[in-house]
């Protein structure tokens, strides 16, 4: 094989790999008491790492929460004018402290709208159950 050849194949080789990370975008929030509105002064904090592939719209995330003021009661993302009880996504909820994983399909409208900054995870406890730690998801690569 030529050097040509050699370095075509190695420029493919790069343009593949290329695209195929193309389709996986990665978002993160930092959920505390002062994201919500209004602010809350309670002691929880959180955050949230999320992976969404492009291609079949499935957004996995997981969300670390802790010093939460009571058990989850409500917890999934919205946008931003979203009534307390009623999230676009919801997820499951653990106790006061723990590790909430999930995986939910988007809709294209969904898509839109996380990759537009419109999206914030909320956690609600009894306590506060308007919310009490919130955070705005960004996209950290992609």
């Amino acid at each position: 094989m030529n050097l040509k050849a050699i370095a075509g194949a190695a420029a493919l080789t790069l343009l593949a790999a290329g695209a195929a990370d193309a389709s996986i975008l990665r978002y993160t929030a930092i959920l505390k008491g002062a994201g919500e509105t209004p602010p809350s002064a309670a002691p929880g904090r959180g955050v949230i790492n999320a992976v969404l592939d492009t291609d079949t719209r499935e957004l996995d995330y997981t969300v670390t929460v802790s010093r939460l003021t009571g058990p989850v009661t409500t917890a999934g993302f919205k946008e931003a004018t979203s009534p307390p009880d009623d999230p676009i996504v919801t997820a499951p909820a653990p106790g006061t402290d723990g590790t909430i994983h999930s995986v939910a399909r988007l809709t294209p409208v969904q898509v839109k709208a996380l990759n537009a900054g419109q999206w914030w995870f909320d956690v609600g406890t009894a306590a506060n159950p308007g919310g009490e730690i919130r955070g705005r998801l960004t996209r950290t690569s992609g």
